[in-house]
């Protein structure tokens, strides 16, 4: 497997881990329909501060190499995934 390869495939699997933690902070949400995510409580300092405990307790070894890099996964996370309503369900109500 080639260098950027792996390089790809370690920040897509950063970029779950920092879902799911956006997702536990409620900082990101899922629409129960489609599975969509969307935005959820504006405050990403609870998802940061999730993500630090998370880390500090060894949760993440292996996923993210410090802090920093793990902060910055949980900031792409959010900002990719924020749309106000599911996309799914925003056609259907339009219809």
């Amino acid at each position: 497997m080639s260098f950027i390869k792996r390089l790809i495939e370690r920040q897509e699997e950063q970029l779950d881990v920092a879902i799911e933690i956006a997702l536990d902070a409620r900082v990101l949400r899922k629409c129960e329909y489609h599975g969509t995510l969307m935005a959820g409580d504006p405050d990403i300092q609870a998802a940061y501060r999730l993500g630090n405990a998370r880390f500090t307790a060894g949760q993440y070894r292996g996923d993210f190499d410090d802090r920093r890099e793990m902060t910055d996964a949980i900031k792409k996370a959010v900002e990719d995934n924020s749309p106000d309503e599911c996309y799914s369900c925003e056609r259907w109500n339009d219809d």
